[in-house]
């Protein structure tokens, strides 16, 4: 937050409110590329507000040793040290068909905080590790259907002494 006002302060200072360069904008928006969008609101006779939006970021793509962060609309931005995206759930492999899961783990309510990573398999599977290390083994097609019996299973009694809860074989649940 610091740094952008800085270098708002930086670029802006003793400008035209009137007349602001676009090329300064666009300066800005690559240098900081989690803005999402920004708002000017100009107060008369000489102050300028500047409204920064952010882009949401759902996770953090490992892969082939290389980092990025992952927005909620498929974009990937080089990773970058930030305490507050460190806590972003990982994924390890490729992103292929992630943002389909992700909306459905939204749709159904999951608790994403409590997600650690989620592990991509090249037969086009997923695996979700929890922050209590329990593991969730999707099937590559109808894993909805598996997600939201694990969301019911998980208020049952018997529910914490199990660690794995495997649904890759179609109309059955292992676990372990």
């Amino acid at each position: 937050k610091n740094n952008i006002k800085k270098t708002f302060n930086e670029e802006f200072i003793n400008s035209n409110l009137l007349f602001l360069d676009n090329k300064k904008i666009d300066k800005i928006l690559d240098k900081y590329r989690l803005i999402d969008y920004l708002k000017f609101k100009k107060i008369y006779p000489s102050k300028l507000q500047i409204i920064v939006y952010e882009k949401e970021t759902i996770a953090i793509i490992n892969y082939k040793k290389k980092s990025f962060y992952l927005t909620k609309n498929g974009e990937e931005i080089k990773f970058f040290k930030n305490s507050r995206l460190e806590k972003l759930p990982n994924i390890f492999g490729k992103q292929k068909n992630f943002l389909e899961i992700y909306s459905v783990l939204v749709e159904i309510d999951f608790p994403i905080e409590k997600i650690k990573s989620f592990y991509h398999f090249d037969i086009g599977r997923w695996d979700i590790i929890l922050q209590d290390n329990k593991v969730i083994k999707l099937p590559v097609k109808n894993f909805a259907d598996s997600l939201k019996n694990y969301i019911d299973l998980r208020n049952e009694i018997n529910f914490e002494k199990y660690s794995i809860f495997d649904y890759r074989i179609k109309d059955q649940l292992i676990l372990n």
